[in-house]
């Protein structure tokens, strides 16, 4: 039996614990789990014996209506399984001997420390494998892992020292960089609340609500761009915070002449207007949510959504740091513009000295070490690449650009099989975020994997307008089926001043123009590609290509293409 000196020390070690978990980078960004977190974590020390229902978590733990129904509501049996992940996806990271545990089928946290919990239970001093824990291989095996599961104790031993090393670097002089950098100016996406009802609705009204609430929720929480907040006050009602850099995301229920719709809108609470909004007809059932309202919440909080447009829109020229980084990056990575090129590399070194943790910003170092020699004017380093990739997700296991790193890096290692396993983990992570459909779709097609068109046409789908990469990569999927004239028709629809157009517009256009014997506009498409993003210097068409284009293979397949009909001269061919 616990002594009240064992119960404070119990506390003091609870909480001091949970402190440290707050300060992390992914709970940082995820105000919900910190809330839920502190929550169970008070409810484990002042009711040790007696944990909360899913009753309790909801209404006390995450801000439900008192009329909460556990019955068809799982909403905190979810929360509490996305809290679950994140400790161990924090502790696979770390390796240290204390941490906090929820068990399965329970809502109570427990301490372990060693190999006993604070509880006085026997556990495992390693953490179980929920699935979550990567397999880290030796530097020099980098080849045969892209290839290869591990599969012997030998190599096992190797995955051991790969993480002991890692552990080494978060935990050395990498820590005086970030003492030394200032954090202060490292920027965190903005908020997102979801206002709920002030006033229950009666009847399947409520259910609906509670439903679109709950869709809306996970998209949100899934995404890079925005932090998922919760209510200011019990009961769900939203008091607004002048000047915060957030948004508040409203659903009404009317009445349609054909059925009930629903009205969105989203606020700026910083400029404090109304930027968005839209009516759309309810789906029957919640499981077309997805597909009918996916691609309403990708436009809202994907990486070119209506959120990240607007940050972009008010960014200070000096924010360099963290969010405000990534937002330059994605500018980079869609458009390539050279003069991007040292601006991002900056911010990312700044990012990393200021938190050498962030998940998101070690996956964007990996995408910079894949740039090919005529977009930077050295060297892939393919061993950067990788390493920042695996430092990702070891550090943002359920962080979608993190396996999608390491996606990448199998793809440029010719491991299509591997690539293709991240990437749609991914896509899982992910799933209304159009980028990551569109890119795994593109790698998909270098591989000759069938696969391909249907990501793509899931990208297009998720953002009509945006998906620039996707309907590229699509345009010439067509024509390798031999399909010129539909290839044609759908490029004919793109819009050319999509958010993120970049070169990939004129490249496809050049291309379908070409296979269906309009050399005439593949040509001006072609001239005006060269002229907006074409160097000074004595560049060939191929080399303008392949810095262009990050896929090689997608890259030689446009140069072959317009080489045979010629609408790239042998003069530009041979510079």
């Amino acid at each position: 039996m616990e002594t009240s000196d064992d119960m404070e020390q119990r506390a003091k070690m609870l909480r001091a614990e949970t402190e440290t978990l707050l300060q992390s980078p992914d709970f940082i960004r995820s105000p919900v789990m910190s809330q839920l977190l502190r929550y169970l974590v008070e409810e484990a020390i002042s009711n040790p014996n007696n944990p909360p229902k899913a009753y309790q978590v909801a209404v006390d733990g995450l801000g439900r209506t008192d009329d909460f129904d556990v019955q068809t509501d799982s909403y905190p049996r979810v929360q509490v399984g996305r809290l679950r992940k994140m400790l161990a996806a924090y502790y696979a990271a770390r390796g240290t001997a204390e941490r906090l545990r929820i068990p399965i089928g329970h809502y109570a946290v427990e301490l372990q420390t060693g190999g006993i919990t604070a509880e006085g239970k026997t556990g495992s001093a390693t953490p179980i494998d929920d699935g979550l824990f990567l397999s880290l291989p030796a530097e020099k095996g980098l080849k045969r892992w892209l290839s290869h599961r591990p599969a012997t104790y030998g190599l096992a031993a190797l995955v051991f020292l790969g993480a002991v090393g890692l552990l080494w670097f978060l935990n050395s002089d990498r820590q005086d960089i970030f003492s030394t950098a200032n954090a202060s100016d490292y920027i965190l996406p903005p908020k997102i609340y979801i206002e709920r009802p002030q006033r229950a609705q009666m009847g399947p009204d409520k259910e609906k609500t509670n439903e679109l609430e709950l869709f809306f929720e996970d998209a949100f929480a899934s995404s890079s761009q925005v932090r998922l907040a919760v209510a200011d006050r019990p009961g769900g009602a939203f008091e607004e915070t002048d000047g915060e850099n957030a948004y508040l995301f409203k659903s009404e229920l009317v009445a349609g002449q054909t059925g009930p719709r629903v009205k969105f809108s989203l606020t700026s609470l910083m400029q404090d207007e109304n930027i968005w909004s839209s009516i759309v007809t309810l789906p029957d059932s919640p499981d077309d949510y997805p597909e009918k309202l996916g691609p309403l919440a990708g436009r809202i909080a994907s990486i070119y959504g209506v959120i990240s447009t607007d940050q972009r829109k008010h960014l200070p020229d000096d924010a360099m740091i963290g969010y405000a980084c990534l937002l330059r990056f994605e500018n980079y990575r869609s458009h390539r513009e050279p003069d991007l090129l040292s601006v991002v590399e900056s911010c990312i070194e700044k990012s990393l000295a200021a938190d050498p943790l962030d998940s998101r910003i070690l996956a964007a170092a990996s995408f910079m070490a894949y740039l090919r020699e005529e977009a930077t004017g050295r060297k892939p380093d393919p061993k950067a690449g990788f390493q920042f990739a695996r430092r990702a997700m070891v550090l943002g296991r359920e962080d979608a650009s993190a396996n999608f790193a390491l996606a990448r890096s199998s793809f440029f290692n010719g491991n299509c099989a591997r690539g293709k396993e991240f990437a749609e983990k991914a896509v899982e992570l992910a799933p209304y975020e159009a980028t990551v459909q569109a890119q795994t779709g593109a790698y998909l097609f270098g591989c000759n994997d069938p696969d391909a068109t249907k990501y793509l046409r899931r990208a297009i789908a998720l953002d009509p307008r945006g998906s620039i990469v996707a309907e590229t990569a699509l345009v010439l999927s067509l024509l390798e089926e031999g399909k010129n004239r539909e290839a044609l028709e759908f490029a004919e629809k793109i819009v050319p001043s999509s958010t993120g157009v970049g070169p990939y517009y004129d490249i496809a256009m050049a291309a379908v123009y070409a296979s269906n014997s309009r050399n005439e506009e593949s040509q001006t498409s072609w001239d005006r590609l060269v002229e907006l993003y074409g160097k000074e210097n004595d560049e060939s068409a191929e080399q303008l290509l392949n810095r262009l284009i990050i896929n090689p293979d997608l890259a030689d397949r446009v140069f072959v293409l317009l080489s045979q009909t010629g609408v790239i001269s042998d003069e530009q061919a041979r510079k």
